[in-house]
């Protein structure tokens, strides 16, 4: 009996310790996710949410505020554009996959089906914008069908485009989610272009979370804007 009991005793210890290895890895882990969680939450979702916007900026009323009505989650972004507002709208009323491109990583975009070709020129056939109008994000084609995109609610000329993210042919369906483009023309000649999104979402953690994605394609699109804008006027003054 003592022999056949001696393998059972000895292999106990070994049982313990590997368990106690994968509940100290388990503790580690979830430790280094609530800690990144919580810095995320309180210094990189502040900061990605107002990127680039002055504090006026950030509590003034602009156009499009009345979109979602029941927004209860906000977003304001800015950058400095050295061009006028009537450089830089062209571009606004372009957006689209297949239509003037969304100004960010192509490559990024593509690696989804989705055949983004952004253009680095104002294209006359898509400046005829109506309200209504629908700017896909994927193509006609696409496997999503029907597609999600922005509905076209207001255009102020040279000063705002207002856009409802959506789903097409819904064009009636309450906007819970708003792309709101502002110009706004300083005293120097340059402009500032400010990005506000209202939105009334329900649960609100998970949309923190993943907003990191949707952070670095709005920034980047404020540049490539800013790029062509400026690059426009530089090319009317040579």
């Amino acid at each position: 009996m003592d022999l056949q009991s001696t393998p059972i005793s000895s292999e106990l210890p070994q049982n313990r310790r590997r368990y106690g290895r994968f509940w100290l890895i388990f503790s580690i882990v979830m430790v280094v996710w609530a800690v990144g969680t919580a810095v995320y939450l309180v210094l990189l979702w502040p900061w990605m949410r107002t990127w680039g916007a002055t504090k006026a900026e950030i509590n003034a009323a602009l156009p499009g505020d009345d979109i979602v009505v029941t927004a209860n989650m906000r977003s304001t972004k800015g950058i400095t554009i050295k061009a006028p507002p009537e450089a830089i709208y062209p571009w606004l009323l372009q957006l689209g996959v297949d239509r003037g491109g969304m100004y960010s990583y192509d490559w990024l975009e593509n690696l989804f089906g989705l055949n983004v070709h952004t253009t680095d020129r104002i294209l006359p056939e898509y400046q005829n914008v109506q309200i209504g109008d629908f700017w896909r994000f994927t193509p006609r084609d696409y496997v999503l069908n029907p597609g999600p995109g922005l509905y076209v609610r207001q255009l102020i000329a040279n000063e705002a485009v207002l856009l409802c993210f959506g789903l097409e042919n819904s064009p009636d369906d309450a906007c819970f989610d708003s792309w709101q483009f502002v110009l706004r023309p300083q005293n120097d000649g340059s402009t500032r272009l400010l990005l506000r999104s209202n939105m009334a979402i329900e649960q609100e953690l998970p949309i923190k979370l993943t907003y990191f994605v949707q952070f670095v394609m709005e920034r980047k699109m404020l540049l490539q804007i800013r790029e062509r804008a400026e690059q426009l006027v530089r090319e009317d003054f040579q």
